[in-house]
């Protein structure tokens, strides 16, 4: 097969590749693409007879370019989010893990827990001077605690935010209603304290998220261009 038309047939690969390359940043990008185009060109070197079949043969191996884009997307996701701190990302990141496994899904629950309490904590400590009556921790019937809006109801009382009830009731959102006296315990002091614990629990979900997707997440660690392309690299 004359070269012109091998270096034709690798080249549309790598063009489809870079378009669906789109969620790669730029740098990466070239870089894996120029890491599949070495891959291919090796594989092809190695045929004995350089046919268009044993070609053909070597360019499907490497898979759909679409497939093989997503694989790269999704481990280059993963390097970025080890290091970020950025909650979005770290949602978004273990959200497209949990699609694919039971860690994910750990990984997900837990991120998601984390940042909405602290959500609701911020969103408590800014609401608080606007609806003193409304905003607090309460303490209802059956010991139970509650970090939020009240609705304002003796009967049928419901605390919407982060809610505890002994012995191992735990709820972001509410428990449900109660009957009988709701008491505020913290007043304006609410404030400082939802600040800090905000503060503490998107700290301590980010470092978790990053920590669980460094130990269990489905990337390579060396990062280098040629772990990205395992379908190729096992044909080379």
């Amino acid at each position: 097969m004359p070269d012109d038309r091998i270096t034709q047939a690798i080249d549309q690969y790598c063009v489809r590749l870079r378009r669906a390359l789109r969620g790669v940043p730029s740098g990466e990008r070239d870089e894996i693409v120029q890491e599949v185009r070495m891959h291919l060109l090796e594989r092809i070197e190695s045929e004995q007879h350089m046919t268009e079949e044993a070609v053909s043969r070597v360019i499907s191996a490497a898979g759909d370019p679409k497939e093989l884009a997503k694989e790269c997307e999704m481990q280059a996701m993963f390097r970025q989010a080890a290091t970020s701190r950025s909650p979005w990302l770290l949602l978004h990141t273990t959200l497209r893990w949990a699609m694919t496994g039971g860690a994910g899904i750990a990984a997900f629950f837990v991120t998601v827990l984390g940042y909405g309490c602290g959500a609701v904590f911020y969103l408590c400590a800014l609401l608080k001077p606007f609806f003193p009556s409304r905003i607090g921790l309460w303490l209802a019937p059956e010991h139970t605690l509650s970090f939020g809006y009240w609705n304002g109801r003796l009967s049928g009382t419901e605390v919407y935010g982060v809610s505890v009830r002994p012995p191992a009731s735990f709820v972001l959102g509410t428990l449900g209603p109660t009957e009988g006296p709701i008491r505020e315990l913290l007043g304006l002091w609410l404030i400082p304290i939802g600040v800090v614990c905000g503060a503490l629990l998107l700290l301590v979900t980010t470092l978790f998220a990053r920590w669980f997707i460094r130990r269990f997440g489905p990337h390579e660690s060396d990062g280098s261009p040629s772990r990205l392309v395992p379908s190729v690299s096992r044909t080379a």
